[in-house]
């Protein structure tokens, strides 16, 4: 267990989730401005961005080890790894939660929402792509929301879009639980795949 925290740094990993969810809950209504290829743009917040950064630091500290030698070992070390995350996202929808409760932000359920959603197609797409490859793919996913996630004449989000929508929108929220449940039963099954 010992090993395994420090290759991870999970001190560092808490530390960077923390500091994100704070800086979305002081910051997170910032607007950013970004055309959109259909109609005119739409209401991009700097939380549906920085909600990434705790699932690509997670991607870099759980992609460190060599696959090749993590996959023979005793202890199953992927589902350590999806457990992380699945801590990290509840941290963050704690304080979410609490922010909100405490009046912080209005943003402050997106704040947990989103970063439950990147950090669930995270664990989604390890297993597939590998962790060399998914942290580019995670990092292009906002913008490709924030580009073509909005319906003709920016009249809101489109339903796949799930960080573009409204902070109050339960059915997102539900949405970016989901995706976090969906790719943590996945990862835990699934080991990632193996690269030289």
């Amino acid at each position: 267990m010992n090993w395994w925290a420090a290759s991870r740094n999970v001190p560092a990993l808490a530390a960077v989730t923390v500091v994100t969810a704070g800086t979305g809950l002081a910051f997170g209504q910032s607007r950013i401005p970004i055309p959109a290829m259909v109609g005119g743009a739409g209401n991009f917040l700097l939380a549906a961005l920085i909600t990434v950064i705790p699932a690509v630091i997670w991607l870099a500290f759980t992609g460190r080890a060599r696959n090749t030698t993590e996959t023979v070992a005793v202890r199953a070390v992927h589902r350590w790894d999806t457990f992380l995350a699945g801590a990290c996202a509840a941290l963050t929808l704690a304080m979410a939660v609490l922010g909100h409760s405490a009046g912080a932000a209005p943003v402050a359920l997106a704040i947990g929402r989103n970063t439950a959603f990147y950090l669930g197609l995270a664990l989604l797409l390890v297993p597939l792509a590998g962790p060399r490859i998914t942290p580019p793919v995670l990092t292009a996913i906002p913008l490709v929301l924030a580009v073509a996630g909005w319906k003709s004449g920016g009249r809101g989000a489109q339903p796949w879009a799930i960080v573009l929508h409204p902070a109050a929108s339960m059915p997102a929220f539900l949405a970016g639980v989901a995706v976090l449940v969906a790719g943590a039963t996945f990862s835990s099954l699934k080991p990632p795949r193996v690269t030289l």
